[in-house]
């Protein structure tokens, strides 16, 4: 079995280890798993370049995460780190993996992607969700995208979506890859109330109290 399929396959069986919903799967639920797993988070001030390190020395486990990162990523990055935890630990201490380092551990560093990406959210619910949303091979237009993140309750970002849509088939990333999809969503459907200028005016007005 291939690398990828095995960290699908080992995502999944996490999954049902610890009873994860995609739905009601966030940052709760991964604290908690990260508590039942001896694993301490630590928020660190990275470059851009670092999200995560899963660190492990003499039974002191701890991921290092950056505290800049955006909600999904933040998550994201946790995930990623805990395939790292369920399967590299043996490399970690035997000095012959550097987590984020892609150009020495490719397949280790790609196979925590896709542990991530299927634990948060399963390509089989992904595509039972395109599906239902009536897109077809390769007409995935940046409207799609929006709709699809609103609709699909998964906690996932925009470049999770449109990566995943053009690998399987169904959004060209010709057509994806320079949408700013936060501001397409905002013509769509509105600024959210946060960013509205009734809302910032009362906020500034009870700071300023």
């Amino acid at each position: 079995m291939h690398a990828y399929e095995q960290a699908k396959l080992l995502a999944n069986q996490k999954r049902a280890e610890y009873c994860v919903v995609t739905e009601t799967l966030d940052l709760k639920v991964v604290r908690r798993i990260y508590s039942d797993e001896g694993i301490r988070i630590d928020k660190w001030d990275f470059s851009p370049s670092i999200r995560a390190v899963y660190m492990c020395d003499d039974g002191d486990i701890s991921v290092a995460v950056s505290r800049k990162l955006p909600r999904e990523p933040y998550m994201f990055a946790l995930v990623h780190e805990l395939k790292h935890h369920f399967t590299d630990i043996p490399l970690l201490q035997g000095g012959r993996l550097k987590c984020g380092d892609y150009n020495a551990n490719e397949l280790i560093e790609k196979s925590a992607e896709v542990f991530a990406a299927e634990f948060i959210f399963p390509e089989s619910e992904f595509i039972q969700c395109i599906q239902t949303m009536g897109i077809q091979m390769k007409s995935c237009t940046p409207e799609d995208v929006v709709r699809l993140k609103r609709s699909c309750k998964a906690c996932v970002s925009y470049t999770f979506l449109r990566k995943r849509l053009v690998r399987l088939g169904y959004g060209e990333e010709s057509v994806l890859a320079a949408v700013k999809f936060t501001n397409l969503e905002e013509s769509m459907f509105g600024k959210p109330i946060y960013k509205q200028d009734w809302f910032r005016a009362r906020r500034n007005s009870k700071s300023s109290n």
